[in-house]
C-alpha cells in the first residue's frame, strides 16, 4: 500500500480565481489512490517527474512553429480572464499574449519553452501561472515582480537554481518546484508568509534552509524523492502544517521536534531507511495517513495504539514477521497496507477495526485467515494473493459489502459456498490454485464483473459461471477444459474471454450468441475448424486461434466484419501451407500468420482495405507477389525466417511502411547486409540496379547461345524449357533456314524469359543447360556471370 500518493496540483479553495481544470487542482482522498503494491505509483503530494520532454529527433525539431490566434486560447471562468496554450508544441510565448492586461490565469502546459520574456512584467492582474512540462533552465526575475500572482508552478523543467528574488512574490500562497534539478532552495523563501502549498517533490535537495520555518501558514509540503538523509527541526516550527511528504529519501530517523506538529493529519515515509517508526511519529495525534511502505521495518511498536485517529496505514515492501496486537486499537483505520512482508498470521482482534475498507495483504507467508476478519462488515477489498492459504471460513458471507476479492496463488482447492452470498462482489481473482470445480451457489454473484481461474485445475467449464450474467471479463486459461457448456450463450455482456491453454476441441454454435464479445482468446487449445455461426460475433475485434489443430486456415474468419486483429501463428499447432483467396474480404488491421508453412501470400491480400499490420515470420515462403507493393496502407511487415532469395522491384512504393524485418532470409537482390536496416529507399534503389544488370547480363549470355546451337541440340533445349509444340513449330517457321538459325535461338532465348518470368535469370540459365549436357555452354556462361561481378566490384 503506497499511501501518500496525491494529485499533484493543488488545493484550490478561492471561487474567485478559476482553475484550467477543477479535477486536477485538488487534492485526492486517500481512499481514491492505489494502494496495492501490484498496481501503479501516481506521483505523490505536488507529484512527479513527467515524462516524454527529452528532446526530440531533428524531424521533430524542424516542425514550424504553429501561428496562435490569441483570441482562440482565451475564455472566461467568473469574473476571470483565462489563456490555455496546452499541449501545442509552442518553443516560445507568443508575444501577442502579453499584451492582454487583464489576463489573470495563464496555463502554457507541456510544450518545448525554453524561456519565458521579460514582457511577462506586463501581465499584472495575473494570479495563476503555470508553466509545468516544458524546457526552462531557469526563471526569468520578471516573474517575481507580478504583485497578484497567488499561483506559480514550474514543475516538470529542467531548473536548476531558483533566485533569491523569488521572495518578491508576496501574494504567492501555492509554489510548485517538483521535477527540476533543485539543489537548494533559496534561504529567502522565509519571507513568504503567505504560502500554503510548497512542492520540490523530485529535485535534487540535501538539506532544507533553516528559513523555512518561518512559514507559519505553511499546509502542505512535499519534499518527496530528493536526497535528504535527516529533516531539518525547523520544519517542525511550522505548527499549522497539515501535510507532510518524505518519501524517496535516504532517512532513517526523524527530529524529536516532530511533536511539535500538532496539526500534522498526513506523514508520507514511503522508500527510505527506517529500521523501525521513530517514536515521535506516536505523539501526533490528529495523524490519519502514515505511510511507510519501503523501508527495513521488522517490527511495530506497541505505541501505535496512540494513533486513535489514523485512516491510513501503509505498510508494504517491509520485513515485518508479526503485528502487535494494539494494532486492533485504531478503530477508525479504513486502509492498512501489508504487502509484501513475512507475516505468518493476521491479529485474531481484527474483527475490532470495524471500519475497515481495505486490506492488502499479498505476498506474505499467512497459512489462515482469522475468523475475527469475517465480522470487518465494512470491508470492500480483500487482497490475499502469494499466501499459502487453503481454506475460507463459513463466516465469510457476513462481508455484505465486499466488492473485490483477491485470492490467487494460493492453496486452494475448494471455495466454500459461502462465496456466494457475497451480493455485491464485482471482481474476483481465484487463479493459481488447485480447484477443479466451484460450487454452483457461486451463480448467485449477479454483479461479478470480472472473474479470473486461470492456472488450476479445472476439467469441466464451471456450470455456474454461466449464471453471473453481469460478467465482462472471463479467463479460464491454462486449465483443462475439454468443451464449453451450451448454457454460455447466457453470457450475455460477455466482452473477454481468455481460453487459452485448455483442450477444447469444438466450439459449439452457442458460443457464437456472445454478440458484445471483443476480445477472444482461444490460442494453444485443439481446435479443428470453426463453425459457421462465428460470423454473428458482430463486435469481436481481436481473435486469437494460434496453436491449434486446423487442417487449413478457416476462411469463415474473414466474414467477421468487426474484426481487426487476427493472430494464427501455428508454432506449437498444426501448420497451413497456404491462405485462402477469401483473406481480401477481411477487414482486420494486422494479420499474424507466423510460424506455419506458406510458401507465398495470395494476390488478393493486396485487397485488404483495413490492412496496416502483416507478420508471417518462420514461414516457406519464396516469392512475393509483385502485387504487395500496392498495399499503400501497410505500414508493419515482418518476414523473418523465410525462404526468400529477391524482392518485388517496386518494394520501395510501400511509402507507409515503418517496420520491415527480413532477417534470416538468403537474399541475394538485395543482400541481406542492405535489407537488415528496415530502410525502403536503399532496398529499392539495389533491387532497380539489381534487375538491370541481370537484364544486361542476360541479354548478352543470349549473344553468346546465339551462334553455338546446332538445329537439333535448339530442339532438344526447348522442350527441356517445356515450350509448347506450336511455339516451337512457330519460330521454326518464323526463322527458316540455316541463315536464320543463329536468330531463331536468340528468339527461343527471348521466349524463354517471357515464360519463365522473375525465375529467368543467368543462374537459372547455367543450371539448365548444364543439366542437359551442354556443359562447355554452361562453364562459359558461368565465368561471363563471374567476371560481371568482378567489374562490378
Amino acid at each position: 500500500m503506497d499511501t501518500g500518493e496525491v494529485s499533484d496540483h493543488w488545493d484550490w479553495e478561492t471561487e474567485s480565481t478559476p482553475t484550467h481544470d477543477p479535477a486536477l487542482w485538488k487534492t485526492a482522498p486517500a481512499s481514491d489512490r492505489k494502494l496495492s503494491q501490484s498496481e501503479d505509483r501516481p506521483a505523490s503530494a505536488g507529484g512527479g517527474k513527467v515524462t516524454g520532454l527529452a528532446d526530440k529527433d531533428e524531424e521533430e525539431a524542424k516542425v514550424k512553429e504553429p501561428e496562435i490566434d490569441i483570441q482562440s486560447v482565451l475564455y472566461v471562468q467568473g469574473n476571470k480572464v483565462c489563456a490555455d496554450l496546452a499541449d501545442l508544441k509552442l518553443t516560445q510565448i507568443p508575444d501577442a499574449l502579453f499584451d492582454s492586461e487583464k489576463l489573470s490565469c495563464l496555463f502554457i502546459i507541456n510544450n518545448k519553452i525554453t524561456e519565458v520574456p521579460d514582457a511577462v512584467s506586463h501581465l499584472e492582474n495575473l494570479e495563476v501561472l503555470v508553466l509545468s512540462g516544458n524546457r526552462l533552465e531557469t526563471i526569468n526575475r520578471a516573474i517575481f515582480r507580478l504583485p497578484k500572482l497567488q499561483i506559480f508552478d514550474v514543475s516538470n523543467n529542467d531548473i536548476e537554481t531558483v533566485s533569491s528574488e523569488l521572495s518578491g512574490l508576496q501574494t504567492l500562497n501555492q509554489l510548485i518546484l517538483n521535477g527540476n534539478k533543485l539543489q537548494a532552495i533559496p534561504g529567502s523563501i522565509g519571507f513568504m508568509k503567505g504560502l500554503r502549498v510548497l512542492g520540490v517533490n523530485e529535485n535534487r535537495l540535501q538539506e532544507i534552509p533553516d528559513s523555512i520555518g518561518q512559514l507559519e501558514n505553511l499546509e502542505i509540503l512535499g519534499l518527496e524523492r530528493n536526497n535528504l538523509e535527516f529533516l531539518n527541526p525547523a520544519v517542525c516550527r511550522i505548527e499549522g502544517l497539515q501535510r507532510l511528504g518524505l518519501s524517496g529519501n535516504q532517512m532513517t530517523n526523524l527530529p524529536r521536534e516532530i511533536e511539535n506538529l500538532v496539526c500534522l493529519e498526513q506523514l508520507l515515509l514511503d522508500d527510505n531507511e527506517f529500521e523501525f517508526i521513530p517514536v515521535q511519529v506516536f505523539w501526533l495525534e490528529e495523524l490519519r495517513e502514515l505511510a511507510l511502505s519501503g523501508n527495513q521495518l521488522t517490527t511495530i511498536q506497541p505505541e501505535i495504539r496512540q494513533l486513535k485517529e489514523l485512516r491510513v496505514l501503509g505498510l508494504n515492501n517491509n520485513k515485518l514477521t508479526s503485528l502487535p496486537k494494539e494494532i486492533c486499537h485504531l478503530t477508525h483505520l479504513t486502509i492498512l497496507g501489508l504487502e509484501n512482508n513475512q507475516l505468518e498470521a493476521l491479529p485474531e482482534d481484527i474483527a475490532e477495526l470495524y471500519e475497515l475498507r481495505e486490506i492488502y495483504c499479498g505476498s506474505n507467508q499467512l497459512k489462515e485467515i482469522p475468523e475475527g476478519i469475517c465480522w470487518c462488515s465494512n470491508l470492500e477489498i480483500l487482497s490475499l494473493p502469494k499466501n499459502q492459504l487453503e481454506r475460507l471460513a463459513v463466516e465469510f458471507e457476513n462481508l455484505k459489502k465486499l466488492n473485490k476479492m483477491i485470492l490467487s496463488e494460493n492453496k486452494f482447492e475448494r471455495i466454500p459456498t459461502a462465496v456466494g452470498a457475497l451480493s455485491e462482489l464485482e471482481v474476483l481473482y481465484l487463479d493459481g490454485n488447485a480447484l477443479i470445480e466451484l460450487p454452483e451457489e457461486m451463480g448467485g454473484l449477479q454483479k461479478l464483473q470480472h472473474l479470473v481461474l486461470a492456472r488450476n485445475k479445472f476439467r469441466d467449464f464451471p456450470s455456474a459461471i454461466c449464471d453471473m450474467t453481469a460478467l465482462e471479463y472471463l479467463d479460464i486459461s491454462e486449465n483443462q477444459v475439454q468443451e464449453l457448456p451450451l448454457n454460455i450463450c447466457k453470457l450475455t455482456n460477455l466482452t473477454i474471454l481468455n481460453l487459452s491453454r485448455n483442450l477444447v476441441d469444438v466450439l459449439c454454435p452457442e458460443f457464437c450468441s456472445l454478440v458484445k464479445l471483443k476480445v477472444a482468446d482461444l490460442s494453444n487449445n485443439a481446435i479443428e475448424d470453426l463453425p459457421e455461426e462465428i460470423a454473428a460475433l458482430v463486435a469481436l475485434k481481436d481473435l486469437n486461434l494460434s496453436n491449434n489443430h486446423f487442417f487449413e486456415f478457416p476462411k469463415i474468419v474473414c466474414a467477421i466484419r468487426s474484426l481487426e486483429r487476427l493472430s494464427f501463428s501455428q508454432e506449437e499447432g498444426a501448420k497451413v501451407p497456404s491462405l485462402p483467396d477469401e483473406i481480401e474480404f477481411s477487414y482486420v488491421h494486422t494479420l499474424i500468420v507466423s510460424h506455419n508453412t506458406l510458401r507465398t501470400l495470395p494476390s488478393t491480400i493486396s485487397v485488404m482495405k483495413k490492412l496496416v499490420d502483416l507478420r508471417a515470420d518462420h514461414n516457406e515462403i519464396a516469392v512475393l507477389p509483385d502485387i504487395i507493393c500496392k498495399m499503400k496502407r501497410l505500414q508493419v511487415l515482418h518476414l523473418n525466417d523465410n525462404l526468400l532469395t529477391s524482392l518485388p522491384i517496386e518494394l520501395d512504393r510501400l511509402k507507409g511502411l515503418r517496420d520491415l524485418r527480413l532477417h534470416n532470409n538468403p537474399l541475394r537482390t538485395p543482400p541481406m547486409d542492405v535489407c537488415v536496416s528496415g530502410v525502403l529507399q536503399p532496398i529499392g534503389r539495389f533491387i532497380r540496379r539489381a534487375v538491370q544488370r541481370e537484364e544486361m547480363l542476360l541479354l548478352r549470355m543470349f549473344e553468346v547461345i546465339k551462334p553455338s546451337l546446332t538445329k537439333n541440340e535448339l530442339r532438344y533445349l526447348m522442350k527441356k524449357f517445356h515450350f509448347p509444340d506450336e511455339k516451337m513449330v512457330e519460330l521454326e517457321q518464323t526463322y527458316h533456314g540455316k541463315e536464320l538459325l543463329p536468330q531463331r535461338v536468340y528468339a527461343a532465348m527471348l521466349v524463354w524469359r517471357e515464360l519463365k518470368g522473375p525465375k529467368a535469370t543467368a543462374d537459372e540459365l547455367i543450371r539448365i543447360l548444364h543439366l542437359v549436357g551442354y556443359q562447355q555452354l554452361s562453364d562459359k556462361l558461368r565465368n561471363m556471370k563471374i567476371m560481371a561481378q568482378r567489374l562490378r566490384l
